[in-house]
């Protein structure tokens, strides 16, 4: 994923935790089919973490935002060899 990706996704998340708290727990239970609220909230926290954790990983400006499938791809290479 690019930096831009790991953003939008990230972005994405706080919009589904804010979009989730407003919801009542019935609501919640339904449209997101879990137990219980939390649940639901818990799980999108820890992504949220994930996602701010890779943003905040050491920044090298070597190569982000680098596209290996498509360099594989036009060197004739297979990128999982």
């Amino acid at each position: 994923m690019t930096h831009y990706e790991i953003e939008q996704g990230l972005n994405a998340l706080y919009k589904d935790l804010n979009n989730v708290q407003d919801m009542d727990e019935a609501t919640a239970r339904r449209v997101y089919n879990v137990d219980c609220k939390a649940d639901i909230i818990e799980v999108i926290e820890e992504e949220i973490d994930t996602y701010e954790a890779i943003l905040s990983g050491p920044d090298t400006d070597e190569d982000n935002d680098m596209d290996y499938d498509a360099l594989c791809l036009i060197q004739g290479l297979s990128r999982y060899a």
